[in-house]
């Protein structure tokens, strides 16, 4: 056994002292998931920070000392975001979980010290979180346990989990408002499927064309006002991206009248079937005098199989109507 290796068992055994280790099938459960890392369930080793403490020293050791990411918006089913940072010199892991969420935390080693942060030791690992995470702000917590399993202040930094339906980040920031509409159509499997509207003047969004507004609008016009914008198209020429899902976002009421409805499937992508929801969701006002985005009930509930695969031929299934006043 490597000494890395010797090391982070120890620290292992250490750690499961106050907490149980889980089998990685329970672990990929978890909100957070880390393949380079140990699961262990219990709360979070360490000193919670304290509150508004700029005064508050430097915190005792072991800690990490910084984390760096490349954003702290986090989207439901995000995969392969990486972490970096420092941890002080006596540390030999790193833990870390969400403070609201989850059942455990993950326990990885540090590595080698780094002479630009005065020897402080490096750490990284590779995250991706589930589909079921709850939108809104949360927060990360990052501890550090030594040799001895003594563990010091621990770190938080500041997450916004994003709606899987396009809010604006209204979820996390509500005095950003919503979208008024979103009309999305999800699915569970690896297929090209399109999300086909027909407006009350004729328009039809989907596929090659993005945007609710009349043929030869400006770019400015088609994106804006009340014109409806499929924000993706998901697995397009099954390219598969993984998501699965396609919005047609209005940012202001939509003109009013009938709004037709189709899921088409453009490709099957070698699978048999897929199964498939349309959702409404309308901007409502929510109990702190804001607007949020309130899903209406399913538009639509059904599948198609690969036999229905069109290339784009034809508008695909009709699924129903929606109004605007």
């Amino acid at each position: 056994m490597s000494r890395l290796a010797a090391s982070l068992a120890s620290a292992l055994a250490v750690a499961s002292c106050g907490g149980e280790q889980v089998s990685r099938t329970a672990a990929l459960e978890e909100p957070i998931r880390i393949a380079s890392g140990q699961f262990i369930a219990g709360a979070l080793p360490g000193l919670p920070s304290p509150s508004g403490s700029e005064d508050a020293g430097p915190g005792v050791t072991p800690l990490v000392s910084d984390v760096q990411v490349l954003t702290n918006t986090i989207a439901p089913g995000m995969a392969g975001l990486d972490f970096g940072g420092h941890a002080s010199p006596n540390a030999q892991t790193v833990e870390v979980r969400f403070a609201d969420l989850g059942t455990g935390y993950w326990v990885v080693p540090v590595g080698v010290p780094d002479p630009s942060a005065n020897d402080a030791l490096t750490w990284q690992f590779t995250a991706d979180f589930g589909h079921d995470l709850a939108p809104g702000p949360h927060e990360l917590l990052f501890a550090a346990v030594d040799a001895n399993g003594a563990s010091g202040t621990q770190l938080g930094v500041s997450f916004c989990v994003d709606t899987p339906v396009p809010d604006n980040f209204n979820a996390c920031s509500p005095k950003i408002a919503p979208p008024a509409a979103v009309l999305s159509l999800t699915w569970n499997t690896a297929v090209d499927l399109d999300l086909i509207v027909r407006t009350p003047s004729g328009v039809t969004v989907g596929g090659k064309n993005v945007t609710t507004a009349a043929p030869g609008s400006s770019v400015k016009a088609a994106s804006g006002g009340s014109n409806g914008v499929l924000d993706h198209d998901s697995n397009r020429n099954c390219a598969i991206d993984g998501i699965q899902r396609e919005d047609i976002v209005w940012q202001t009421t939509p003109a009013a009248g009938a709004y037709g409805v189709w899921a088409d499937l453009f490709g099957a992508c070698g699978r048999p079937a897929v199964n498939f929801i349309a959702t409404l969701w309308i901007a409502e006002p929510g109990p702190d005098g804001g607007r949020r985005l309130v899903e209406q009930p399913p538009l639509a509930v059904g599948e198609l199989v690969a036999s229905q695969a069109n290339g784009g031929t034809a508008p695909g299934l009709y699924l129903g109507s929606f109004n605007f006043q």
